[in-house]
């Protein structure tokens, strides 16, 4: 995987959007409606093609509690060969679920812009963490947004290719 600066932030980028992204029913039908189809469009597209035209990566996590296997969409950023993830669970109050899986399982499968493979997730922290927002918010300017409009620290994690063989 090449670094890639400020890709496409598509449709989210626009000012209707934006004010429709407000609006706590939208949130909550976007939530509904967006990830099924953005799985089963990753999954066919190895990776390539989402609702969101947008960097946008498929995991399959292990539940934190149950220990089940759990496909997430969410948006992302690329670091090289690592997968950059923001928690921001669209500006909600809570953290998403994936959070707490990747924290107790951070061995993950990731279908990403025609990579399929295992990868490890860290959270980050600290200044590494201040240096990545900021790349982050640039390539797109949505995290801000969603930062604001919460009182919870967005957590943001990274995903490295893992050496360990896929259990998936």
């Amino acid at each position: 995987m090449k670094r890639e600066g400020h890709e496409g932030v598509g449709l989210l980028n626009t000012p209707l959007v934006e004010r429709a992204l407000k609006a706590p029913w939208v949130i909550k039908l976007l939530g509904r409606v967006i990830p099924p189809l953005d799985r089963l469009l990753l999954r066919i597209s190895r990776g390539w093609i989402s609702t969101a035209m947008q960097t946008i990566v498929l995991m399959e996590t292990t539940g934190a509690k149950s220990g089940l296997r759990r496909e997430t969409v969410t948006l992302c950023m690329r670091d090289g060969d690592n997968i950059v993830l923001v928690g921001s669970n669209w500006g909600l109050p809570a953290h998403p679920a994936w959070v707490f899986n990747l924290r107790a399982n951070p061995e993950t499968l990731v279908r990403f812009r025609g990579y399929v493979g295992s990868m490890r997730a860290r959270e980050i922290n600290g200044s590494e963490r201040a240096d990545m927002w900021s790349r982050l918010v640039h390539h797109n300017p949505q995290y801000q947004r969603y930062a604001e409009g919460t009182e919870r620290e967005l957590p943001v994690l990274l995903l490295e290719r893992s050496s360990a063989p896929s259990t998936h």
